[in-house]
């Protein structure tokens, strides 16, 4: 009897451990291949630079248009930058952007202005959007830009750590040209004043 059970309980093992232990050995090469789909295992590895001035990413395949700013940001006197982005869906399937995260940082000097913030929309297929997101900017931030771009209309930002979550996906990137945004002094002038 303790023989028996012995036999099956190897038999198991064995049972259980060869089919992973085979795929293992297959995609020796390619561990990540053998987990997650090759749609998402090229954006996992795909190199993230080529996008800062990229107008589309590479989806497994199919070419998909990044968001496009539409007119020039502008800073306001409460402190926010507001942008408005439009997109087109390209798949055959709803996408629902979940969230947009970044830090807005002045070009030339690589100072941290503010956060980014996107509020959660669904875009049915083909369907475009427009997509307002905000930028608060922090009180040192208009200190900087009042002291470091003194008479200057505008200031060059771009997004650092941006990060767009679309349904089950995340996509990432360590920088993400803005472009200028333009500084009405009456602005800077109404933030002084507000200290």
């Amino acid at each position: 009897m303790n023989k028996l059970k012995l036999f099956l309980t190897v038999l198991s093992i064995l049972i259980a451990v060869t089919p992973i232990t085979v795929q293992i050995i297959i995609h020796r090469d390619n561990i990540v291949g053998l987990i997650l789909p090759p749609t998402i295992a090229d954006i996992l590895t795909s190199n993230t630079d080529d996008l800062t001035n990229a107008d589309s990413f590479d989806f497994g395949g199919s070419s998909i248009p990044l968001p496009m700013l539409v007119g020039t940001p502008i800073l306001y006197p409460n402190n926010t930058v507001h942008l408005t982005y439009t997109f087109t869906n390209p798949l055959d399937g709803r996408i629902t952007i979940t969230s947009m995260d970044a830090k807005i940082v002045c070009t030339e000097h690589r100072f941290i202005l503010g956060d980014v913030y996107i509020e959660p929309a669904t875009l049915e297929p083909n369907q475009t959007l427009e997509l307002n997101v905000t930028c608060i900017l922090s009180p040192k931030a208009i200190e900087h830009i009042s002291t470091q771009h003194q008479g200057q209309d505008s200031i060059n930002a771009e997004f650092e750590n941006f990060s767009v979550g679309l349904t089950d996906i995340t996509i990432t990137m360590d920088h993400r040209k803005l472009g200028p945004i333009q500084i009405p002094q009456t602005t800077l002038i109404l933030n002084n004043l507000s200290k």
